[in-house]
């Protein structure tokens, strides 16, 4: 129940079920259903790797900031994994304030907002969406430094 309310909480302060008016997804792609965004960070959030890989494409390339270097397929999928097992965060949101379609992929440019208790950091994010067996999956996740 709990996981629940937290998904929740983060579909309203995402604009997920609020509909169509003002979020950009629904303007960049009215006729398809929305990408879990709110459920991959919350998936982060509760230290799901299990959840964190259902939302991750196979070839999935993970570009962090450096000194990290990017990494694709297996690898990426097993780096994000330990990030969000290693995190202790008690909110995660991708904000998204770009969004556009881009033949087979949906590409999303936005703030990661990142919260530990009372400490609050973001950080410029840019993803893209791919529909793989009918749903939404990362096949590309490239942040920058969190401030």
């Amino acid at each position: 129940m709990r996981h629940l309310r937290v998904a929740l909480a983060l579909a309203l302060s995402t604009g997920v079920l609020s509909g169509a008016g003002g979020d950009p997804a629904r303007a960049a792609a009215p006729d398809q259903d929305q990408p879990p965004r709110w459920q991959l960070a919350g998936a982060f959030v509760r230290r799901d790797s299990v959840a964190v890989r259902r939302y991750l494409a196979p070839d999935v390339m993970i570009w962090p900031p450096a000194p990290d270097t990017a990494r694709r397929g297996a690898a990426a999928i097993a780096y994000f994994q330990g990030l969000a097992l290693s995190s202790n965060l008690s909110r995660s949101e991708f904000r998204p304030r770009r969004l556009r379609p881009d033949g087979a992929y949906l590409l999303e440019e936005g703030v990661w907002i990142l919260t530990h208790g009372r400490t609050k950091v973001s950080a410029r994010y840019d993803l893209r969406w791919r529909r793989i067996d009918g749903r939404w999956r990362v096949s590309f996740l490239r942040w920058e430094l969190f401030r």
